[in-house]
């Protein structure tokens, strides 16, 4: 990777390094308050792939028919035969577009006129039709102003191949409208190389949606699905409410009797979906023939409530691994409903995401009676119950003692997250049996954000210092209690604790003294 050099706006020299095919130069990484604008881009784009100067594309076949004509030329002007490889290694090389190395180019947060933006796109499509097997394969470029007049213009150079070699297109914040979003899926459509597409915080609501959708109308083919490569898609802050959402939905199944070939990790959070919006993800949650489409769902901030947890509850999403449906004013009436589903509807679920939530210590312990508890419990372990979820975030759910309780004696989660819950000195004196000589499963643990005094925290730190016997086996590796009151006395029991499992990474507040904080400026 590289930031550039010589003088501090210039990116002269950082381009110098692209032009002459710097094999160590991987990643291009032109930071905002770089100057760089449409010389330098066109500077670029010649390294990149050859230009005329109507900027238009001369076909790779073309280019051969031309190696040829120029090969027999040679020939008579030298009254012998050369190789022909040799000629046409010549050709390629001695021309624009000679950059071989480069695949990653990041240069977000600078103004870029359309005509730049088209040479450039040209200029990838051109290295593409050169290069199948390298070139650039991750881009994020322009603007918050590059508008859907910008976004058209490079999309009409990525066009002529099909959006080139990228897999990485980062758009995220650009004002696209739905215009924008109409010439992205004609471009992107057949892209075989696209796996990873951010389009988030761009205002383009529904009809950026169905523009999208338009485009795959008009250039879809019976037997194909629309993007086929893409294994990501942002569309976080984008205005969508549930009507956009059947759409995507549509866009993303495709025709009755296609099957994606890879699954999507799709990020909606921050749209405006509420529960209708929740039929729409079902679809894609729980497709009959072969599994969810989706495996990683981020839908925070989408206001589902109880109604639209009750809704996703249905049904079997298998394939779905990770979930985010944090702050969706959720309360203890929808997660007893999803605590129902987590044994049958979400057989590959491994981590949930449902802070923010006002859950309280009965939705909590309702969801984590559903999961698989600790041998050491002296409960039975009952086989219906959901042994896949590993890590769970519980922030900011006003768990209570009880709900925190209850989380510590799941036995099946690796991480367990229940920060800012304010349980206090009450609630740590309750945990602190449940962590004597550390935990079986669990290996990362935040406790932080409690507000819970000294006192407590020192007997929960001296509780996990505490093995029952030498056989007592503990996974903890990382414990959170930043964000609780921590002195000298804390500071001590951490030292016995450390004794005990000197590998355990402890993190908490710096030590303060009980006099408290002391103006060292006053009089």
């Amino acid at each position: 990777m590289a930031w550039g050099s010589g003088a501090f706006n210039s990116c002269d020299k950082l381009l110098e390094r692209v032009e002459k095919n710097d094999p160590t130069l991987k990643e291009l990484v032109i930071l905002p308050m770089k100057t760089f604008g449409a010389k330098d881009l066109e500077r670029l784009s010649n390294a990149i792939g050859e230009l005329d100067e109507q900027v238009d594309v001369f076909p790779l076949r073309w280019r051969y028919i031309s190696c040829i004509v120029q090969y027999y030329v040679f020939c008579c002007m030298l009254n012998r035969l050369i190789c022909p490889m040799q000629l046409l290694t010549m050709y390629l090389t001695t021309e624009n577009g000679v950059n071989t190395h480069l695949v990653s180019i990041s240069a977000s947060g600078h103004q870029l006129p359309p005509s730049s933006l088209k040479a450039f796109g040209n200029a990838l499509s051109i290295q593409a039709q050169k290069q199948q097997k390298f070139g650039i394969t991750s881009l994020a470029i322009g603007s918050k102003d590059m508008g859907d007049e910008g976004v058209i213009a490079l999309c009409q150079g990525l066009a002529l191949s099909n959006g080139a070699l990228l897999q990485h297109l980062d758009l995220g914040w650009k004002e696209i409208g739905k215009d924008g979003l109409y010439e992205i899926g004609r471009t992107f459509f057949h892209s075989t190389f696209l796996t990873q597409l951010d389009l988030s915080r761009n205002d383009f609501g529904n009809d950026g949606i169905v523009q999208l959708s338009k485009a795959v109308v008009e250039h879809h083919d019976d037997d194909a699905v629309a993007f086929p490569a893409l294994e990501q898609l942002i569309l976080s802050e984008c205005n969508i409410d549930s009507a956009g959402m059947d759409v995507l939905a549509k866009i993303l199944l495709g025709p009755e009797n296609t099957k994606r070939s890879k699954r999507i990790h799709l990020a909606i959070g921050s749209n405006p979906i509420g529960s209708a919006g929740c039929h729409s993800l079902v679809q894609l949650l729980s497709c009959t023939d072969h599994g969810s489409i989706i495996s990683h769902l981020q839908a925070a901030q989408c206001s589902i409530g109880d109604e639209g947890v009750g809704i996703l509850s249905n049904g079997c999403h298998q394939n779905v691994e990770i979930m985010d449906i944090s702050d969706n004013n959720i309360t203890k009436d929808g997660a007893k409903k999803f605590a129902q589903s987590l044994s049958h509807s979400w057989p590959d679920l491994v981590e949930l995401k449902i802070a923010k939530n006002e859950l309280g210590s009965d939705g909590v312990s309702a969801m984590l009676a559903s999961l698989v508890t600790r041998s050491d419990t002296g409960e039975s372990t009952d086989s219906e119950k959901n042994s896949t979820l590993k890590n769970l975030d519980l922030s900011y759910t006003n768990c209570g003692a009880e709900g925190a309780k209850a989380a510590l004696a799941s036995g099946g989660l690796h991480t367990l997250r229940l920060f800012g819950n304010t349980i206090g000195s009450d609630g740590f004196d309750a945990i602190a049996p449940l962590l004597q000589g550390g935990h079986p499963n669990i290996e990362n643990l935040d406790l932080g954000g409690n507000n819970a005094e000294e006192e407590s925290v020192v007997r929960l730190l001296d509780s996990i210092a505490d093995k029952k016997d030498d056989s007592t086996h503990s996974r903890l590796v990382v414990l959170e209690i930043g964000g609780n009151k921590f002195g000298d006395m804390a500071m001590e029991a951490l030292t016995r604790l450390q004794s005990v499992w000197p590998e355990l990474d402890v993190a908490h507040d710096k030590p303060v003294e009980e006099s408290g904080w002391k103006d060292e400026d006053q009089d």
